[in-house]
């Protein structure tokens, strides 16, 4: 009050004017650890032939941070350059990662993810960890046989695990028979019949993994009229398109993203750092 009538203090309320306003103050910790995670995402399409059609790489780098105090981290890696369409958490001092492609940042507690990216596509090898060959054969209008092989690619010697493959076969097809010889395998017919094959692990040393399915299609007959089965028009397509997979490689990344060092400034405790690469598609 101006006149000095009536003076009285006002509670402000409670701002956070913090310059990190992702981390608290007093942080404390009795193990002080920090664990990066780089997990890469292949999204491929191959062609019968087996000639890569269409192929992206794309990243998320994630973190675990548990330190004391108000750290200050600087993560480099050994192929920044070939990150694209950066996206980082806002911890990351965006100056020092145009200026030197270091990633420098002050981390919040817990788990977070830093960053996530694309690889440049003039930077993408095209490797794949896993390769499909398939052929499909007609033993007449009805009968159809599918054979599929899988063989371990490029990994970096890493065995290829967690290997789902999914066949959608025509909506007409029934009498469907199904023999591996490595994995276990399920038929579905749930909206459209389809085959779902799975294989624990597969490595370079591993043969025989082979899946065989048979089946047969209902068309014009008068079998097909009698059970009021869907009708194929004259050239339809009763054979199946594609095949689907999905797969995981642990301590393999296909980009050859690594880290090459992770140094803490300010604070001057030892610190616990532990990293992990994973690509899966």
């Amino acid at each position: 009050n101006v006149s000095g009538i009536g003076i009285r203090s006002e509670k402000r309320p409670d701002v956070n004017t913090s310059s990190t306003p992702w981390r608290s103050q007093g942080i404390r910790h009795t193990n002080n650890e920090f664990f990066v995670d780089i997990i890469e995402r292949i999204d491929a399409t191959v062609g019968a032939d087996g000639s890569v059609v269409a192929y992206d790489v794309s990243g998320d780098i994630s973190c675990k941070s548990r330190l004391t105090g108000m750290p200050e981290l600087l993560l480099v890696l050994n192929r920044a350059e070939a990150m694209d369409d950066v996206a980082f958490h806002p911890c990351v001092r965006a100056s020092k990662w145009h200026a030197e492609r270091v990633i420098g940042f002050v981390p919040p507690d817990g788990q977070f993810k830093l960053a996530s990216f694309h690889v440049a596509t003039d930077a993408a090898p095209r490797l794949l960890p896993l390769h499909l060959h398939a052929t499909v054969s007609r033993q007449s209008d009805q009968s159809h046989t599918i054979e599929i092989s899988a063989d371990a690619g490029q990994s970096g010697n890493r065995p290829v695990e967690k290997i789902q493959v999914r066949v959608p076969l025509p909506a007409q097809a029934y009498n469907i028979r199904v023999q591996c010889k490595a994995g276990t395998h399920t038929v579905s017919n749930v909206r459209l019949p389809q085959v779902e094959w799975s294989l624990k692990s597969l490595s370079s040393a591993d043969r025989g993994a082979r899946l065989t399915i048979q089946y047969q299609v209902r068309g014009s007959s008068s079998a097909a009229a009698t059970t009021g089965a869907p009708q194929l028009s004259p050239g339809s397509n009763q054979s199946a398109l594609a095949a689907f997979v999905d797969f995981e490689v642990a301590g393999y990344s296909v980009s050859s993203i690594k880290v090459d060092s992770l140094k803490m400034l300010v604070e001057s405790y030892k610190l616990f750092k532990g990293v992990r690469y994973v690509t899966k598609a």
